[in-house]
């Protein structure tokens, strides 16, 4: 006889072996011994985890000499032939290879005839949404008014591809992906009665590969044990899954979290070396940070991870050393770079940035620990022990012009200078007091450069041949000009303008554009509030920009 493999010797015969469908198992229990089965049932769920299997199990029951029963015997002909697939009243149909209306048809058929030796006549249709649409429309009549002796199973791990018209006919059970302890007690069971030796880390690693489907974990194991023995060695599972030793995901993990982008590319390249898959590598590093951020953020992770203690033990270590600001950039970094490795030719390379991005991440401060210190610094401002001028932060590329005292205030700009507070007293207070009045002034004047102030006399210097300057040359507008600046600085102030090109300019008797830039900038590093800023956020001034 030809080797029977071990997920169909394995394969629950009753609905009390069956793994994580517990729900679904209990319900049709229920219905077999309150005598309400429907007529027609949707089993739907990803691969694995018990669809066709359940679907046996309910036509055994049905067709159990001693039943309908919720506990087949196993022993009577109608068991033995269903559990061995001969019988005529039970018939397993591919969805996929019988999908024209053609076959319905034949089924349609069928279905009046009397079952030949059972009790009901059954259809088991497996992936039941690769049927044609003239297939299903077929169909329709029978699933809703079938005889009396026939009932209908249908599968599919695509349920959005079945009609509603047919859903809606059908009695719907969802499966669910098997967790995977679930699914390491059962290669447990298996293994001891098989004579296998594997280690916990061994039957965890099949569990995670298998991705909640229990048949394709046995089948792994099924393959392990071909490839080693029954002595599975750890190392050797790893190679015949072509997983990543996770020796190597804690060292790369830790060499993100600690910043070291140097360990973390001779790591990279050591994986390299050995022959690893990159894009592999990375979906495993991808389930490693989320596994350290269930630890960093879930009290008791246990029930969400499938690690052994040992692991479990390593990741808790692992996960106080890291904080939750920086571990939620590096894993988005991951992310991002799985996208883009799926659509380059050099993965490596995209790997070896994700990876240096990732690993120069500097510290942040909590959120709690920013407000805090902003909290500090707002009583240290209303209690005086920093004092703050708003005249300071008036750093122009031109000199400021000084206010004059508040007793030297002319009567004729009351109105006018109450709208202008004391820190607007500079040149650029001055134009957006234009602005609210004379906004062709203002217009004209920000085409200009401030030179200084010399004897009451304020210069401002344009582009030779500019428009402006001709503009400012009018006497009345000169007029206007000085009366508004006289009535905004609370002094009387006469404001000449004067082209490059001119003589009477005064530029050689200003500051150096160069030393007076330089000035402002070690004002504004010297600034208390700067300073202060710089404490809180750890930071650094890498340029000053002087406008």
């Amino acid at each position: 006889m030809s080797y029977l493999v071990l997920a169909r010797k394995w394969r629950p015969q009753n609905f009390d072996e069956v793994v994580g469908q517990e729900s679904i198992t209990q319900t049709l229990k229920n219905a077999i011994k309150m005598n309400r089965v429907p007529h027609a049932l949707l089993f739907t769920g990803p691969r694995g985890v018990g669809k066709t299997t359940m679907a046996r199990l309910l036509a055994k029951a049905l067709n159990c000499d001693k039943g309908p029963t919720d506990t087949p015997c196993d022993q009577c002909s109608s068991c033995r032939q269903i559990m061995q697939g001969t019988s005529m009243d039970v018939q397993e149909i591919d969805g996929a290879s019988n999908t024209g209306v053609d076959d319905v048809r034949q089924l349609r058929e069928s279905v009046q005839y009397r079952p030949s030796s059972s009790r009901y006549r059954i259809y088991i249709i497996d992936e039941v949404h690769m049927l044609s649409r003239g297939a299903f429309n077929a169909l329709l009549k029978t699933l809703e008014e079938p005889p009396e002796h026939v009932f209908f199973i249908f599968a599919t791990t695509e349920p959005h591809k079945v009609p509603q018209t047919i859903q809606s006919r059908c009695q719907r059970f969802d499966f669910r992906r098997i967790p995977p302890q679930m699914i390491v007690n059962r290669l447990v069971k298996i293994t001891k009665d098989e004579g296998i030796n594997i280690t916990d880390y061994g039957l965890r690693l099949l569990a995670r590969q298998a991705e909640g489907s229990l048949r394709d974990a046995i089948s792994l194991l099924d393959q392990a044990v071909s490839f080693s023995g029954k002595e599975i060695k750890d190392e050797k599972l790893n190679e015949l899954l072509a997983t990543v030793d996770r020796r190597y995901l804690f060292e790369l993990s830790s060499a993100l979290i600690n910043a070291e982008p140097k360990k973390a590319l001779k790591i990279l390249d050591h994986v390299y070396e050995r022959g690893y898959d990159l894009k592999q590598f990375l979906k495993e590093l991808i389930d490693h940070f989320r596994d350290l951020m269930v630890v960093k953020f879930i009290d008791d992770p246990s029930r969400f991870l499938d690690l052994s203690q040992t692991e479990l033990e390593e990741m808790k270590k692992q996960a106080s050393l890291a904080s939750e600001e920086s571990l939620i950039p590096i894993f988005e970094f991951l992310l991002q770079a799985e996208d883009r490795m799926g659509r380059t030719e050099h993965p490596k390379v995209v790997l070896e940035l994700v990876l240096v991005k990732a690993s120069s991440i500097k510290p942040m401060l909590k959120v709690e620990e920013l407000i805090g210190e902003l909290q500090t610094l707002k009583k240290e401002l209303l209690s005086g022990k920093i004092r703050i001028d708003k005249d300071d932060f008036e750093l122009m590329g031109g000199p400021a012009l000084d206010s004059p005292a508040q007793g030297d205030a002319g009567a004729s700009g009351g109105n006018l200078k109450a709208e202008a507070s004391v820190e607007q007293k500079t040149w650029l207070g001055f134009i957006e007091f234009l602005g609210k009045g004379w906004p062709g002034l203002a217009s004209m004047l920000k085409n200009g450069r401030l030179i200084g102030e010399d004897n009451n006399q304020i210069r401002i210097e344009f582009p030779e041949n500019d428009f402006c300057l001709d503009f400012l040359k009018d006497q009345a507008e000169v007029k206007k000009l000085n009366e508004l600046a006289s009535e905004f600085f609370g002094r009387s102030l006469k404001v000449i303008c004067t082209g490059r090109s001119d003589p009477g300019k005064v530029s050689e008797q200003a500051t150096p554009p160069g030393v007076q830039r330089e000035k402002l900038q070690q004002e504004l590093l010297n600034h208390p509030l700067v300073q202060k800023a710089v404490e809180i956020f750890s930071a650094k001034l890498d340029e000053v920009k002087v406008k």
